[in-house]
C-alpha cells in the first residue's frame, strides 16, 4: 500500500491509496477540519469510479 497526496486548492486535498491486491482508493477531504468532523468530512471512491481531470479537458 502506498499513499499519494494531491494538492488541488487550499480547502480540500485528495489522498490516493494504492493497493497491490485490490482497487486503489481516492479520498477527498478538507485540509483543515476539527477533530469532531475528521471522520465524517470526507468522500472516498474506488478505482474505476473516478478519472484524472486531464482526461476531461
Amino acid at each position: 500500500m502506498s499513499t499519494q497526496e494531491a494538492e488541488s486548492d487550499d480547502r480540500f486535498t485528495a489522498t490516493i491509496v494504492r493497493y497491490k491486491d485490490s482497487p486503489d482508493e481516492c479520498t477527498i477531504h478538507p485540509r483543515r477540519v476539527d477533530d469532531n468532523s475528521r471522520t465524517t468530512a470526507w468522500i472516498t471512491a474506488l478505482e474505476g469510479s473516478f478519472v484524472s481531470l486531464s482526461t476531461c479537458r
